[in-house]
Formats: C-alpha cells, structure tokens, sequence
C-alpha cells in the first residue's frame, strides 16, 4: 500500500476521533486538508515519523524512475549510491521510532546480504510486530475475521478495511508478510510462501495481489487439485478481485501459473490454450515470457500499476525462477501459435 494512502488515513483518523463534534461537512474538509498537507496534522514523534518515511519512500521511487536511460554501468552506481542513501535516512527514522515499520523493512530489503539473512530478518520484524498488534493494539485479533474484532469495530463505528488503512503498524505487518511471501517463493520455500501470502490476503482493506503468490507457487508444486481449489475460493471471493478491479479471468498470475501447472503435468494441449489466453488478455505476457525483463525491485511490496502491462511484468519476472527450473518451457512457449506474434506486436506497439 503506498505510504501517504495509509499514512494521511492513520493522520485522518486520529483527528477525528480528538474530535467527534464536527459534523460531516467538516469531516469531508478535514479529509481534502489532511491529503494536501499532512504535515499540519502530524502532531505527535510517531506521526512525524511516518511523515519522514513516507517522504523518503517517494524520494526512492522517483530517484528509481529516473534511471531508465541510464547505462549499465551507471545504472549500477547510481541505485548503490541511492540505497545506500536511503538505508541511511530509514535507519534513522527507524532508530528514533521502532513502529515505524516500513522503515525498517524496506532498509532490509535495500541490505547487500544474502537472501537467507534478509529472509531472516523479515522474520524476525514480523514476530515482534504481530507481537506488539496482539498484544498492544485495541481490537486487533488474528483470528477475527480481517484481523479485527467486531464489537470493538462496533464501538468505534467503523468498518474493518478503516480499522486496517489506519493503522500504520497493522500495514507495516502486512507489507512484511508479503516480502516474505515473496522471498519464500524466490529461494523454492513454496510452502512457506503459500502461508504468508494467504495471511496477508485475509486481511480487510488491504489491496494485493498476494493471491499472486499462491498460485505460483501451487503450480510450482505440481499441485493440480489445491490450485483449482484455490482458483474456486478466488472466483466466489470478493474481496479478491479488490486489487485494481481485476478478475480471476484476467488475471495474469492464475493465467500464467496455470499454463505452468498444465506444462508440468505434461498436458500440452491444455497447457498450449492456457499460454494463448495468457497472450491474449495479458497486455505484454507473452512479451515478458519470451524477453525476461528487469523490474524493479519491490519496496516493500508489488507497486500499483501505471501501465496496461505492468503487472503481467510483475507475474512473469516473481515466475521467473519457476520457469527457469522448468525444462524447455519457454522453448516451447516461443512455438506456441501466436505466441511470438503477440510478442512481436507488443514490441512493436510500445517500443521495446
């Protein structure tokens, strides 16, 4: 979730609740001051905390933009430099205030160490975080359904998806399953990464795609029974299609997954139908397949999309580690018909 959603909701929120006398009219000019100037509301060390993280977040994402033209070489010196900048000022926002929470996950993530000892440390972050949610938070309950408590959402007067954006912790912990999730998958922690990712989809009024993870990762595992049913949990799930109104049918995470589940179970005609509606409803899917592409890294979790293909990008490059342990699969998605003139077309459409 992008920082000055959830920062500017928590701001919201805590003025509010100072002040209940304000009628609705007020409330609505409260809500257009706080996106504009979040600053003015950030009243206590906490606040302004999450204040200097979100503006360093986005200070990240622009000096990451603005990269694209660069060479290699430059490439590489300018986003050490950049990290290395970044961790400095998280750091520092970090060791002022422990709850800051994407702070200090995005400084692991942006660490030079091994994926195991990054894996490590996000463990460690989301153990004493849900610690804190559990122990510290009023209503926050991790079997509760959206991880709140009714009668305690009754009393405030809110739902559970209002509860979540404006909590700052609560989204923190979240960001941290699904790097997780997301880590799992990267080093063949398949298991693992089905179970972070499913706790990070169960909570209300947070928008993901952590469904993403599971599907590759049940395709990865061969395993054809618990990937329909999951599909079939999706498909008469709601709240899965929350994340950029997207549907099961055209989502490229279940298009791709599936047509690897197919490859792998060795039902090539099937898997070959799987591959051409991929192609066809995944603006650049079959691009991405046949051209692995570099994206950026996630800080902390996938970005909300700019473009038509971005996240048929994102599904290709998180199945990129399954597709190059599949033998010949993207050999034999080149033959596929129509593969590589969707490919082409794209290219063409786009400038790649």
């Amino acid at each position: 979730m992008d920082p000055r959603a959830y920062v500017c909701a928590h701001l919201e929120r805590r003025y509010l609740d100072e002040h209940p006398e304000l009628t609705p009219a007020a409330r609505e000019l409260v809500h257009a001051e706080v996106l504009s100037r979040p600053a003015k509301y950030a009243a206590s060390p906490h606040d302004q905390a999450l204040l200097a993280y979100m503006e360093a977040h986005e200070r990240l994402m622009a000096g990451l933009a603005g990269m694209d033209d660069l060479s290699d070489e430059e490439f590489d010196e300018r986003r050490a430099q950049l990290f290395s900048e970044a961790r400095q000022v998280l750091a520092r926002i970090a060791q002022g205030d422990q709850l800051c929470v994407d702070a200090r996950l995005v400084s692991i993530l942006l660490a030079d160490v091994p994926l195991d000892s990054a894996l490590a440390d996000l463990l460690k972050l989301e153990d004493e975080i849900r610690g804190h949610l559990t122990g510290a938070v009023a209503g926050f309950d991790l079997n509760a359904p959206g991880y709140w408590d009714a009668a305690d959402l009754a009393r405030r007067g809110i739902t559970a998806a209002e509860r979540t954006v404006s909590e700052p912790a609560c989204i923190g912990w979240l960001h941290t399953l699904e790097a997780i999730a997301s880590l799992c998958l990267a080093s063949a922690r398949y298991r693992a990464a089905i179970t972070y990712a499913r706790r990070a989809r169960a909570a209300a009024g947070y928008p993901n795609h952590a469904e993403g993870t599971v599907l590759l990762a049940l395709a990865r595992l061969e395993d054809e029974e618990g990937f329909f049913a999951f599909a079939h949990e999706l498909s008469e799930d709601a709240g899965a299609d929350a994340a950029d109104g997207l549907t099961l049918d055209d989502s490229p995470w279940y298009l791709l997954a599936r047509t690897i589940l197919l490859y792998k179970l060795d039902k090539r005609r099937a898997a070959q139908r799987a591959l051409r509606t991929f192609a066809e409803r995944c603006d650049g899917g079959a691009f991405f397949i046949l051209n692995p592409t570099y994206l950026d890294p996630y800080l902390p979790v996938r970005p909300a999309p700019h473009n038509s293909w971005d996240l048929a990008h994102q599904a290709v490059w998180e199945a990129d580690g399954i597709i190059a342990d599949t033998p010949d699969f993207a050999t034999w998605a080149e033959g596929v018909d129509g593969v590589l003139a969707a490919s082409e077309a794209f290219a063409a459409r786009n400038g790649f």
